[in-house]
């Protein structure tokens, strides 16, 4: 399928740099090129880098730059593409876009140039996704997860459990249609082992995306705690930099603010957040109710105590990882130290000297690493993947643990189970769960 449209847009991010990437696909793009650098169409070649002179309608000068054209299908979008290598700045990547608007190009739409590639069958939907995670995964680890999927490996994995389950249909069919019933208690047998290998191979599919997640994306680590027991203190203290105000006024803190480090390779979110207590203005109002939202979308809570006070221990949910730390370490005698060590405290730390940092970061990295599934040669990375596989993981649970082998029942549910197969890779996917999945792509990819 070639669109009727041609678009461009800015594939590197706008600002100050080196080269800046103007993508344009559709079946005007070499046309349009041939116009702006006043070369012939027969000029430019499949995959062969030229220096041109780009000029806009006026025939005023814009910029020299690297053009590179790709012939359909041979492309990524699947359709006619150009890239043009201008230098890096705003005003000349402006002045192109003018220029190709002026000529009737339109901006491309969000992920439009992937949404494009895969309904010119150059990539499936997991590939696609796998894209978006590509350019937004926060580790190295997240990068190899998604270049192994962009490569095709997890969906020729996926491909690979919907054969078998294609092969084990073929089975009850054969059954169905030959009404016979010698053979009958055989198929049953060998239906069954095939369901129970597909919910092996669909289980272990489906763990893999809350590694798949702290890996790509790290864990949010939530700091919470009463008013001024040194949260924003010990923020700074694990971010390595003044990133919140610190005062001795309780209260300080009214929003949530966050920044990012990385433990032992896996990136992590830090997040200050407001003391809770009871509100004594609107502002404070909003910034409790936002500790309370951080508090139940953490992945892990450090729940900080004044150990000069010993004030009640914020409640948690008891189903998030919490480490319960005792500060301002600094300021107790040994005797009072003593006193309170017997309380199930994790740590007792001291924010503003760094004691006992070290062991608080010990004690995150092995909360991730509980977090993690032993290394896999598979991961899916997308709700959307993890939902479909849950969807077909329960109809084959319901089939496998029937105590009647009715053939009708059986074909229908495996039916089902192979054509959600083909919604995960998107073979037969509804408009608006592909509007869903593009939208969130930056414009350029």
């Amino acid at each position: 399928m070639v669109t009727k449209e041609t678009y461009y847009a800015l594939s590197t991010p706008m600002g100050v740099s080196a080269t800046a990437t103007i993508r344009i696909s559709g079946p005007k793009s070499i046309d349009i090129v041939s116009k702006i650098t006043k070369k012939p169409i027969g000029f430019f070649k499949h995959r062969v880098s030229n220096i041109l002179y780009i000029y806009n309608k006026n025939n005023d000068l814009i910029d020299r730059a690297v053009v590179v054209c790709f012939e359909k299908p041979s492309s990524y979008t699947g359709e006619n593409l150009v890239e043009i290598h201008s230098h890096g700045n705003p005003t000349i990547v402006r002045n192109i876009f003018n220029c190709l608007s002026t000529l009737g190009l339109r901006v491309a739409n969000p992920g439009e140039f992937t949404k494009t590639a895969y309904i010119n069958k150059k990539i499936d939907l997991v590939q696609a996704e796998a894209v978006f995670n590509l350019i937004n995964s926060r580790s190295t680890g997240g990068v190899d997860i998604s270049l192994n999927n962009l490569s095709g490996s997890l969906s020729k994995r996926l491909l690979l459990i919907q054969k078998s389950l294609i092969y084990t249909l073929s089975l009850v069919e054969y059954e169905l249609d030959i009404t016979e019933t010698d053979n009958l208690k055989n198929t049953q047998t060998q239906v069954m082992s095939s369901l129970a290998e597909t919910l092996k191979n669909t289980k272990k599919l489906i763990k893999t995306h809350s590694t798949a997640k702290v890996i790509s994306d790290g864990l949010r680590v939530v700091i919470v705690g009463r008013p001024n027991v040194g949260k924003s203190t010990l923020f700074n203290a694990l971010l390595q930099y003044d990133r919140s105000i610190v005062t001795s006024d309780p209260g300080t803190t009214r929003d949530v603010i966050e920044g990012q480090r990385t433990i032992s390779g896996f990136p992590i979110v830090v997040v200050d957040t407001a003391g809770l207590r009871k509100a004594k203005n609107k502002a404070e109002i909003a910034g409790v109710k936002k500790t309370d939202n951080e508090i139940h979308s953490a992945d892990i809570i450090i729940s900080m105590v004044d150990s000069t006070h010993t004030k009640a221990v914020i409640d948690t949910p008891k189903t998030k990882p919490t480490i319960l730390i005792y500060n301002k370490k600094d300021l107790l005698s040994k005797e009072r130290l003593k006193t309170i060590s017997n309380n199930n405290i994790d740590i007792f730390i001291s924010a503003k000297t760094k004691d006992g940092i070290n062991k608080l970061l010990a004690l995150i990295e092995k909360n991730i690493t509980q977090n993690l599934q032993p290394s896999e040669d598979f991961y899916i990375t997308s709700k959307r993947q993890e939902d479909i596989l849950v969807s077909i993981n329960k109809s084959l649970t319901k089939l496998s643990k029937r105590g009647v082998f009715e053939l009708e029942i059986f074909a229908f549910e495996i039916k089902n189970a192979i054509n959600q197969f083909d919604w995960l890779l998107g073979k037969t996917t509804p408009d608006e769960i592909l509007d869903s999945v593009f939208s969130n792509f930056c414009v350029g990819k």
